[in-house]
C-alpha cells in the first residue's frame, strides 16, 4: 500500500502541475481546479454512504455557514435542502468533516483559515480538515500561529479558542500531518503533533496516506454508530418553524 499511495499523490501533484502550466496567472481558476482534484480523489476512495460535494451548511436555527471547498456528509440518510449543479446546501447534523484546501500557505492566508474556522459554531461534532498542496514547514507554521491577533488583550491560544481551530492540518509539499494532541516537551500543553516514520519523513506519501486513512476512519466510526442506533436522527421538519395555529380545516368523506 507504501507504493500505491505514493503513486496516488504523484498523480494529484501532477494534475496540479498540469493546472498550473496552462493557467498561470489566475489564482482564483487554480483554486478552484485545487479544490475539485482533491474532491475527485476523495469521492473516488470513500464509501458511497457519503457524499463528497462542495457549498453551504444550515443548521437548525437558520444559520449559514460560510461556503465550504469541499463537505463530506451523509447522503444515505440525509438529502441536501438545496442543490444547483454541484454546489449544495446540507442540514448541519448530516455533515462529518469540512475541508478547506489551500494551494500554498502564507501568514496572512493561514490567519484566513483561522478565522474561517471560527465561524462554525454552530456544530461542534464537524471535524475540520486544512489540506495544503505546496506547505510551508512546521516551524514556519508555528510561528503563524503565534503570531496571530486574538480580539482582546489575551493573545494566545486557550481552551476556548482550540476548539475552533482545524483539527488536522495536511502539508503534502512539505509533508506533514498534524493533528491536535497533547504536548509533552518542556511542559505539558495543547497543541499539534505530526509523526514521521523512517524512510518516509518529507514525502507526500506520509502526509497523503495519514490524511486519507482519518478521513476514511471517520466516515467508518460514523457508519457503525449509525447502523446501531437511527433514534438520534433528527426529522426533516424540525427544519421548518411552525407558526401559530389561527384555523383549522378539514375535509370529511366518510365515517371511521
Amino acid at each position: 500500500m507504501v507504493d500505491y499511495f505514493r503513486l496516488v499523490s504523484d498523480e494529484l501533484l501532477i494534475k496540479l502541475s498540469q493546472t498550473k502550466q496552462f493557467i498561470k496567472k489566475h489564482n482564483p481558476t487554480i483554486g478552484v481546479l485545487t479544490e475539485e482534484i482533491l474532491r475527485s480523489f476523495l469521492k473516488t476512495y470513500l464509501p458511497n454512504s457519503v457524499s463528497v460535494e462542495q457549498g453551504f451548511i444550515l443548521s437548525e436555527n437558520g444559520e449559514m455557514s460560510k461556503q465550504c471547498d469541499i463537505l463530506i456528509y451523509d447522503s444515505l440518510y440525509y438529502a441536501p435542502f438545496y442543490r444547483i449543479n454541484d454546489i449544495v446546501v446540507v442540514p448541519s447534523e448530516s455533515v462529518l468533516a469540512v475541508i478547506e484546501v489551500k494551494t500554498t500557505l502564507t501568514k496572512k492566508i493561514f490567519h484566513k483559515v483561522i478565522e474561517y474556522f471560527e465561524s462554525f459554531t454552530f456544530n461542534q461534532d464537524i471535524k475540520k480538515y486544512l489540506f495544503v498542496y505546496y506547505s510551508t514547514g512546521i516551524t514556519k507554521l508555528s510561528e503563524y500561529f503565534h503570531s496571530y491577533k486574538h480580539v482582546g488583550d489575551y493573545q494566545q491560544f486557550d481552551h476556548d479558542s482550540f476548539q475552533f481551530l482545524p483539527d488536522e492540518i495536511t502539508g503534502i509539499n512539505d509533508s506533514f500531518h498534524l493533528k491536535k494532541d497533547y504536548v509533552v516537551i518542556s511542559r505539558d500543553m495543547m497543541g499539534y503533533s505530526s509523526y514521521f516514520f523512517e524512510n518516509e519523513e518529507g514525502t507526500e506519501i506520509s502526509a497523503l496516506q495519514n490524511f486519507f486513512i482519518s478521513i476514511y476512519s471517520l466516515v467508518e466510526e460514523y457508519n457503525e454508530r449509525n447502523n446501531k442506533s437511527m433514534n438520534s436522527k433528527k426529522d426533516r421538519d424540525s427544519y421548518y418553524k411552525k407558526g401559530e395555529l389561527k384555523k383549522y380545516a378539514a375535509i370529511e368523506l366518510f365515517d371511521m
